[in-house]
């Protein structure tokens, strides 16, 4: 007799069993040995997520900042750029061959500073050393 033959039904299911047994064992120190890893992998991608969620909510915040300070900017610009246009003058001091007048605006100067004398300089060093 050959020994393909000599197995019976109750010898497949022992190596079955066998099988089986050692498939559950290993997943369990599997699951002893490597969940301590698995779960320290899970929570930092989970913390991961949670920063991109933040980054994304205050980049999203700061752009809607952003779109309505743009907006209220725009709005004064084209504001200024209205009053600017009332105050154009006739350039009468300008003489050209043309008689169409040429507009030109109206510049307004900064204030004058007063220029910083010793005295002024003195008197401020001596407000300090007090």
């Amino acid at each position: 007799m050959d020994m393909a033959g000599s197995f019976t039904t109750g010898h497949v299911h022992t190596l079955y069993s066998y099988l089986f047994i050692n498939i559950i064992m290993i997943e369990w120190l599997c699951n002893v040995i490597f969940k301590k890893y698995i779960d320290a992998i899970i929570d930092q991608r989970f913390q991961e997520n949670a920063y991109e969620r933040i980054r994304a909510t205050r980049t999203q915040e700061l752009r809607q900042r952003a779109a309505a300070i743009r907006a209220t900017l725009s709005t004064s610009t084209h504001r200024l750029s209205q009053e600017v246009q009332e105050e154009l003058q006739p350039s009468t001091d300008v003489r050209r061959s043309d008689p169409k007048p040429i507009l030109q605006t109206k510049v307004i100067t900064g204030t004058v500073k007063k220029p910083i004398t010793n005295a002024d300089l003195k008197a401020k060093l001596a407000r300090i050393k007090k």
